[in-house]
């Protein structure tokens, strides 16, 4: 294998296809970017198993071939190259690297260990559909807030895609807050749940694409791709938790508050909060609310912003609190669409619902008990 190309063409694709290999893998062949030459044409693979990413870019082929090459190595040489021409070139056990002034021999890996069904096509081109994808990856973004990072319960990594009529609520947990957002006609119905993280690299490749990008879903993954990029993620197995009766019944009342205003106060409560502490919301009178946090090996603080109560049928709530977490509470509201974020109470001990100017985005979240 041998080919001749620009550092400026191939970084960002070497760079990309990276972000889907694990560094501590769970064979040594995960650990490698499997490079292809054929006609003119470099395809680049990486994978986890959970996530595939593929590049498909044009070079000088001058010997076709593939081998398979350590990617956080090889990255790190690539994303260092001097610009201008590079030549790659398989020379038994490495491949080496030239420009006019560097030159890098890497140990190759063994190619014919890498599993060949990340290798082949596992989708139908004639059964993909055409992703509008701006209002989807919107909508995964906010409700990925919600998912638990990976390492935690693995169904609730993901986002689950519930599919009704035309419509396909996303809905995300970690158990301590639950996320929803209501997308419609998307072109697949049986995407099933598939883990963020995975979700996430996919969206960073394909939001600010120009190209068409399709879509394809078969039993164990979900696909998308244009001419330039591919990724398969993995869809997990098991049941997602009923979402729908977690949402309170009825609601007590409502605060509409500035967006920007109640961030900063936030913010700043979590100072002392350090993250973890709980924030006390607390309702002074029908135009005030007050932000506190104390941490006892550091001390508190107090913030009042302005509110306006909507819906309120049961008389005097002066002296309402209510805590959380403060970083769930920022996270939920930094997403919001609009320049109002609304939380809806049902009690100081059930969880809230935070939304925005827009009605099909739900956050709920559970408040936490104080030693107060």
């Amino acid at each position: 294998m041998k080919f001749k190309t620009t550092t400026k063409s191939i970084k960002e694709y070497v760079l990309t296809v990276s972000k889907a290999i694990d560094v501590k893998p769970s064979t040594p062949a995960l650990q490698g970017l499997y490079i292809k030459i054929k006609e003119n044409l470099c395809e680049l693979t990486g994978s986890d198993l959970d996530l595939v990413i593929k590049a498909s870019f044009e070079v000088e082929s001058i010997v076709d071939g593939e081998c398979l090459v350590n990617a956080r190595i090889f990255s790190e040489v690539v994303r260092k190259l001097p610009s201008g021409e590079v030549v790659f070139s398989d020379i038994g056990n490495e491949i080496k690297v030239e420009t006019k002034k560097t030159e890098y021999r890497l140990r190759k890996l063994d190619h014919l260990t890498y599993p060949k069904t990340l290798l082949e096509e596992q989708h139908n081109t004639s059964e993909s559909k055409q992703l509008k994808t701006t209002n989807l990856f919107d909508a995964l973004k906010k409700v990925g807030v919600a998912a638990s990072p990976e390492g935690g319960k693995p169904i609730l990594t993901g986002v689950f895609f519930d599919n009704e009529n035309n419509e396909t609520n996303l809905v995300s947990t970690d158990s301590y807050r639950l996320a929803t957002n209501t997308v419609f006609d998307l072109p697949i119905s049986d995407a099933g749940i598939v883990s963020f993280r995975s979700l996430n690299e996919t969206i960073k490749i394909f939001e600010d694409s120009e190209e068409e990008i399709n879509i394809n879903s078969t039993e164990r993954e979900l696909h998308f791709y244009n001419k330039r990029y591919y990724t398969s993620v993995r869809k997990l197995e098991g049941t997602f938790p009923e979402y729908k009766m977690l949402f309170p019944k009825e609601n007590l009342f409502s605060i509409e508050v500035d967006k920007k205003s109640i961030l900063e106060s936030l913010d700043r409560s979590t100072v002392v909060a350090e993250g973890f502490i709980p924030v006390t919301l607390k309702v002074v009178d029908d135009k005030t609310l007050n932000i506190s946090s104390t941490n006892k090996d550091i001390g508190g603080g107090n913030e009042v912003v302005d509110i306006k109560i909507l819906g309120l049928e049961v008389g005097d709530i002066s002296g309402f609190e209510i805590s959380f977490n403060p970083n769930y509470l920022i996270q939920g509201i930094e997403v919001l669409e609009g320049n109002k974020a609304y939380l809806r109470f049902s009690g100081n001990d059930k969880p809230a619902v935070i939304q925005g100017e827009e009605e099909h985005y739900k956050y709920l979240l559970m408040p936490v008990r104080t030693n107060q």
